[in-house]
């Protein structure tokens, strides 16, 4: 039989705020179940020498009666929501549903009906993380790439944020009344309260919704708000900055030598430039990966899609590669820093620059009064993942081949892949014409090969036919000699 809860509540007790006041003190009421202590505010006021201290009452004065009453009140609306909440759900709740119940019975606001025995937001919450921990077990266990720290920790984060959502509206978070209402105030609590981008806001309700669908599938609602497009964030489409071959080289060449700490920022960063590689990837090489015979590198990517076993990519030396392996001796792990460091690092380094201190750049931003133009410090807005962007910009406008670049990144889909560059018109025409430089130039270097080849098959000819007349030459001679003697 299933443990019930209906009788359990608990306790009480009133003290003042400040009991040694010489003018009025506050009262201050404590709701105490289990291991569970829920301070509140009565917003009432008496004279500490009117405050009976054995019994928690007012005992003299000409609001006596009308503040114990108010006092007792309180009580029994504690009490009786707490029972309702028992009767309704049949568990315990959780500290900050209990905070609910005093807070909503002291402001006489009434618990709504439920569905009884139901699971609570939290079990549901704890039975889906530990879901994707036995996944990430069985990924593990089978030689699979597990889920990314990252994916797995944006569950937690977009759970701390409605948790604190909800007890700022003073509401239960019931899997059965989270509707689209609710989801675009949670949306609005996170602009305004939290200051998140939208696209951060949009993480948080993707996460939301794969809880709430999973709480379908199981059967442990019959709420399926989160298919409704409330549900679905819209977002601008992103900006990320790009770096041309002439900014990594003027980067690359500006002296850093009285700041060690940014040189070695740099050099990081241009070196996943010209090899594409992440942070996490950039900062594990060391001289296991470099093969110095053939100038290639060959690494085992730490982050790939979840789907996909693990991945190596193996790929030659490209621009400023071979020189800063050969700077650090081919061990880039000893000088890696955190990525929130690197990224607060790299932003230096450019505005010491003055070319990109200075630039500036533009885009169309659309808000609630239409399209406007927003100007960006180029410098403010870098981040050490742009250098992934940057490879994959540049090498598409320099008329590489799609597969050449993914030699080098690594995808596991084609849709990512292609994020990692959006061509303007003016690249595609820069592509074009450096596609036919590369054409012209492959064409060159085989009709040189052509007559190399064609040359040495003369050279033969020639070399076989002065042989072949020389052993003639001696051959007569040696007939004329014969026939004097």
């Amino acid at each position: 039989m299933a443990e019930k809860y209906n009788n359990e509540t608990g306790s009480i007790s009133y003290r003042l705020k400040e009991p040694n006041s010489k003018s009025l003190s506050r009262i201050m009421g404590r709701y105490a179940f289990k291991e569970f202590q829920i301070d509140y505010a009565t917003g009432l006021k008496i004279s500490p020498d009117q405050w009976n201290i054995t019994n928690k009452t007012v005992s003299s004065g000409e609001h006596k009666k009308d503040i114990n009453q108010k006092l007792s009140k309180f009580k029994t609306a504690i009490i009786d929501a707490h029972k309702k909440f028992n009767e309704q759900y049949n568990r315990t709740p959780t500290k900050e549903e209990l905070r609910i119940i005093v807070n909503n019975a002291k402001e006489g606001k009434e618990l709504k009906v439920v569905q009884k025995d139901k699971k609570s937001f939290d079990q549901i919450f704890q039975e889906f993380t530990e879901l994707i921990a036995l996944k990430n077990k069985r990924a593990i266990a089978s030689g699979q790439k597990p889920l990314h720290r990252s994916y797995t920790s944006s569950f937690n984060v977009m759970y701390d944020d409605l948790k604190e959502f909800a007890s700022h509206k003073k509401i239960f978070l019931d899997i059965d009344k989270f509707d689209e209402v609710l989801c675009i105030e949670f949306q609005t609590w996170l602009i305004d309260e939290k200051e998140k981008e939208l696209s951060t806001i949009k993480t948080r309700i993707k996460r939301l919704s794969q809880i709430l669908r999973k709480s379908f599938e199981k059967g442990y609602t019959n709420n399926r708000s989160y298919m409704l497009e409330e549900f679905s964030v819209k977002v601008p489409p992103s900006f990320h900055v790009v770096l041309t071959e002439p900014e990594i080289q003027m980067l690359y060449e500006y002296d850093f030598s009285t700041s060690k700490k940014l040189e070695k920022v740099r050099d990081l960063f241009v070196l996943a430039c010209h090899t594409s590689l992440r942070f996490g990837d950039i900062t594990r090489i060391e001289s296991t990966h470099i093969n110095t015979v053939e100038n290639t590198v060959n690494i085992l990517l730490d982050k790939v899609s979840s789907a996909e076993k693990y991945k190596s990519v193996t790929f030659p030396f490209f621009g400023y590669t071979k020189s800063i392996l050969e700077k650090y001796n081919n061990n880039m792990k000893d000088i890696s820093i955190s990525n929130q460091n690197t990224n607060e690092n790299l932003k230096e380094v450019l505005k010491a620059i003055p070319y990109f201190s200075e630039k500036i750049l533009t885009r169309e931003k659309p808000t609630n009064k239409g399209v406007i133009f927003e100007e960006i410090t180029f410098a403010d807005k870098i981040a050490f993942h742009d250098s992934r962007r940057s490879f994959c910009t540049n090498r598409y406008i320099e008329g590489w081949d799609l597969l050449e670049i993914w030699q080098y990144t690594g995808h596991t889909n084609e849709t990512s892949f292609k994020t990692y560059f959006r061509p303007t018109l003016e690249h595609e025409r820069i592509r074009k014409e450096n596609i036919k430089l590369r054409s012209e130039k492959l064409q060159k270097v085989d009709l040189q090969s052509k007559q190399i080849e064609d040359l040495q098959d003369q050279i033969k000819k020639m070399k076989d036919f002065y042989e072949k007349e020389g052993l003639n030459k001696s051959d007569r001679l040696f007939d004329i000699g014969k026939s004097a003697s």
